[in-house]
């Protein structure tokens, strides 16, 4: 799928859904920025970097504007930056909150709050990655799943705050090979994903691929309809 001189940013390239979707977007022929918090990551990407932490309000805006001074404008954004522990809420601080808040939604409205002007300069468009996680809640992921649903608010102020803007959210189902668990302890882990079958969360379908995910979102990128959200769970893509 073609994206000749789409002037494209990237935030969270460093691995996972979002390392997918900016090697898609450079083959497909975008001018692509990247951005996350790991310089070496980045550098393995054929594209301008931008090295920066979307936890950091000052780093939202240099983000943004490093993006737009190199591109000379900014045609879309993709932000697919998530984190979560795996923990019981019972056992969950404040700053466990916050710290999931902070890179799930703040970062996201932050980020998004700076490109809106030029997005609308363009007829752009702002993707940002959801879960199925904020309809169908994990049990020890509750912190992840609430930021989900708070970021699909987020999602739906955005248009009334940037009358015009394109905003595509895209609810991502359960996912192989993106690093999100990564730091989870491992009996921890295998007692939830027994949990979570028993309950049905984990559904039929099977794990999505990176890959899968990446080229929904670039078919979101190259979609001329407004596209207000899309679905990408259980090896099917569908526009609700």
């Amino acid at each position: 799928m073609r994206l000749d001189g789409l002037r494209l940013l990237v935030v969270g390239a460093s691995a996972g859904i979002g390392r997918g979707v900016a090697e898609h977007a450079i083959r497909g022929g975008a001018r692509v920025v990247v951005s996350a918090r790991r310089a070496d990551r980045l550098d393995e990407l054929d594209a301008h970097t931008v090295v920066g932490d979307v936890t950091r309000d000052d780093d939202c805006r240099r983000i943004v504007e490093e993006a737009v001074e190199h591109s000379g404008g900014l045609d879309a954004i993709v932000y697919t930056v998530g984190a979560s522990p795996l923990l019981p809420l019972v056992d969950a601080t404040s700053a466990d909150w916050q710290a999931v808040f902070a890179t799930n939604v703040i970062g996201a409205a932050q980020v998004v709050a700076a490109a809106a002007p030029h997005l609308l300069a363009t007829d752009g468009r702002a993707v940002v990655l959801s879960s199925k996680a904020a309809a169908d809640p994990f049990p020890h992921l509750s912190l992840y799943g609430t930021s989900k649903v708070a970021l699909d608010g987020l999602l739906r102020c955005l248009p009334k705050e940037f009358p015009g803007l394109r905003v595509t959210r895209v609810i991502v189902g359960n996912t192989a090979g993106t690093e999100f668990a990564d730091g989870w302890d491992a009996d921890r882990l295998t007692e939830s994903i027994r949990h979570w079958a028993e309950i049905g969360v984990l559904g039929t379908g099977g794990l999505m691929t990176v890959d899968q995910v990446a080229e929904s979102v670039i078919f979101a990128l190259t979609s001329a309809a407004h596209l207000t959200d899309l679905a990408v769970m259980d090896h099917e893509t569908d526009v609700p």
